[in-house]
């Protein structure tokens, strides 16, 4: 899993097919409509969200990190 733009992750997660469930201030909660479990994105102007990051947030939203590259 690469390092990438909190922006374009978080868009990478909506192609993906999950949905923004709220915003409070810079942190997206979003939601995975195929088994309902729920994570946080950090969405902080022109920082990286790390590889270690990127991969507990798709462990906790039930998603192959494979399978979501193809979205990046």
């Amino acid at each position: 899993m690469p390092s990438i733009k909190a922006k374009d992750f978080l868009s990478a997660l909506l192609r993906y097919g999950c949905v923004e469930v709220s915003v409070k201030g810079s942190h997206h909660k979003v939601r995975n409509p195929a088994n309902g479990k729920v994570s946080t994105v950090p969405v902080h102007s022109g920082r990286d969200i790390k590889k270690g990051l990127a991969a507990a947030i798709l462990s906790q939203l039930g998603i192959d990190a494979d399978e979501f590259l193809m979205f990046v």
